[in-house]
Parts: structure tokens; sequence; C-alpha cells
């Protein structure tokens, strides 16, 4: 079961939940599924140059997805991309639009589903704004900030709202976990129980020294 609540003060979940995804995020999904179905079926072979192209594809396009696969399994990969396709058909429907404040809610395949369509997303971005840096500049959280800032009216802003508090919310250090705690900040969950949505176990990388404390259910 999940408990949504605010994890970090001025970061409502209603304001990620209640929003409505875009086609674009469902149809993107549902394609991912796809092209992971299609790498199950190639892997069972010679594993020659269309299965590398097609990992090549899952880990460009759906940054992460190549690790969902793994740790998710192929059962849980139908039932994802019928939650995807299930989404589509209903393209102004809020990501939770059953949500209850402050109730334990199940982990559907539904909630994982948009959670990955945002997470490749804001892993997107981080790739986007180390190819647009200039040779020698910082690679921090708060250069991040300010480059989320410079594109005011994109997907990007949209994504990353209050981006002035990068550094607090996630760290200094721009990585690729502070996508992942991005996330769960704006979902209003902690850490450990995102990736369990997302990936179906706990596991090792559910916590990490240098996590900030309002990530983990206990506060450690």
């Amino acid at each position: 079961m999940l408990m949504i609540r605010e994890r970090v003060p001025g970061f409502a979940p209603a304001e990620f939940w209640e929003e409505s995804p875009p086609r674009s995020q469902w149809q993107s999904m549902i394609d991912k599924y796809d092209a992971v179905a299609a790498a199950a079926r190639l892997a069972g072979g010679t594993r020659g140059p269309a299965y590398r192209q097609l990992l090549v594809e899952l880990s460009s396009r759906w940054p992460g997805g190549l690790r969902e696969s793994e740790l998710v399994g192929p059962e849980r990969v139908t039932v994802r991309r019928a939650a995807a396709v299930a989404g589509l058909a209903l393209p102004d429907q809020a990501r939770a639009p059953d949500w209850t404040r402050g109730e334990p809610r199940p982990a559907t395949p539904t909630l994982a589903v948009v959670c990955w369509a945002e997470l490749h997303e804001l892993i997107l971005d981080q790739l986007a704004f180390r190819r647009a840096l200039e040779r020698g500049a910082l690679l921090t959280t708060a250069t991040f900030a300010d480059w989320i800032r410079d594109h005011e009216r994109s997907e990007q802003a949209r994504r990353w709202p209050q981006p002035h508090r990068l550094p607090e919310v996630v760290g200094p250090k721009l990585r690729v976990r502070g996508a992942y705690l991005w996330l769960a900040a704006r979902a209003g969950l902690d850490l450990p129980s995102l990736n369990a949505l997302l990936f179906a176990r706990t596991g090792h990388w559910d916590r990490r020294p240098d996590d900030p404390s309002w990530a983990t259910d206990d506060g450690r």
C-alpha cells in the first residue's frame, strides 16, 4: 500500500496526482512496453544487430526502462502495457482521480505507468541539460535549476516546479537519483515506496547515506 502525503513542505501531492498526463505519455509507455517485449523475444535468439539496436533505443528513449524490464518480469510488462492502453483511452483523466489524501492506496499498474512516464522525462531533461552545458560548466542542481528557469514556458518547467528548491530537495549533486527523489517529493511518496511501485520489489537502491531525510518513511 502507498501512503501519499506531503513529504516536502510546499510540494502538494494533489498537484501531481490530479494532473492529466498528455496522450503522448500514454502512447510512449505503450511503445516502451512493446519494445521491451520485442527485446525479450530477440534475447532468446542470436542477439544480433537488431537486438542491440533495440537495447540502444530502450536506454536512450526510456532511460531506466531496461532496469524496469529486468526487475518486474514479462507478466508485469504485459499488465503495465494494458494499463497504458487504458490510460490512452481516457486522455483527460487525472493520474489518480480517486486518490484520497492521507489514506493508503494500492500500488496499481496504472500508478506505476504514470510514475515511469514522468520519471523517463525527468531523466531526459537532465541529459538534455548535460548536452547543453558548455565545457567546464558546473554540473550541479543549482546550475540545472538555472537552466530550467531559462525554459520557464516549456514542458521542463512543468516537470520541475519551484526549480530553485532543487538543491534543498534532492541535494547539490546532479545525478539520476535526483530525478527519482524529485518525483517522490512531488508524488508525496517516500523513496522506498516509489521504488517498490516502479520495480515491484525492494532492494539495496532504496536507501543511501546521502539521501535527504524526508525521502525515507522513518526519517532516517
